[in-house]
């Protein structure tokens, strides 16, 4: 027999969770645009977004939020951004050294938090300024924390993060480099030998070109701070 209540249950927790999810994305979408971009009048996530402020907000205290047609599509394309993001099934994550120790904001702080939002009662600002604090320590340049990464460069930036080349394709690559032993270019033909001389060549020209340009932009982004 299916137990309809106990359905009816798991199916409000996802609900619930879904909603905190997007509570928590909105606020840290909102709050990193503030560290990286700043407050302006005319510079406004909510510009960006093309959305309102109260609208923008409401999310943040409710996590309630309904998408116009395409909307959610667009959002996607302009900020490079998942739709799980938006729509909360998935949450950022959000790593932090302490001392030696890697941290992350837990479930149970984000709670605190938007239920003091939710309260204000007395003392409870003091949980926002430690979210902050904790915001600012997350690595912004960790390519491994994806959507983190990936909103933080949108902010930067203004579009969205080129899409990153899976780890196993480069290693397939690195296992294809590492097999062009001594023996096997031995038994290649002097034509096949300068064919691959070129291509290895005019490859080795662009990776080098796109490390520099990379590395440059780093160095501007850094002085940026």
């Amino acid at each position: 027999m299916v137990d309809h209540e106990k359905l009816t249950e798991q199916s409000q927790e996802v609900i619930d969770k879904q909603k905190l999810n997007r509570q928590v994305n909105y606020f840290i979408m909102r709050r990193m645009w503030q560290v990286i971009r700043g407050r302006s009048a005319d510079d406004t996530i909510y510009k960006a977004f093309k959305t309102s402020r109260e609208r923008f907000t409401r999310v943040i205290n409710t996590g309630i939020i309904r998408y116009g047609k395409g909307e959610l599509a667009g959002l996607c394309q302009l900020t490079g951004l998942s739709e799980d993001i938006f729509t909360g099934k998935t949450r950022f994550v959000c790593p932090y050294k302490d001392g030696d120790q890697e941290q992350c904001i837990t479930e149970e702080e984000w709670v605190h938090l938007f239920k003091w939002r939710k309260a204000r009662n007395s003392g409870g600002g003091d949980r926002q300024k430690k979210i902050y604090t904790l915001l600012n320590k997350v690595n912004k340049r960790n390519i491994e924390n994806h959507d983190f990464y990936r909103l933080c460069y949108f902010l930067t930036e203004c579009k969205p993060a080129p899409l990153r080349l899976p780890s196993d394709k480069i290693r397939g690559i690195t296992a294809e480099m590492n097999r062009m032993s001594f023996e096997v270019l031995d038994s290649c033909e002097i034509g096949q030998l300068r064919k691959l001389e070129a291509l290895m060549q005019s490859k080795l020209a662009l990776v080098k070109s796109i490390r520099v340009y990379k590395e440059e932009k780093d160095k501007i982004a850094k002085l940026r701070k």
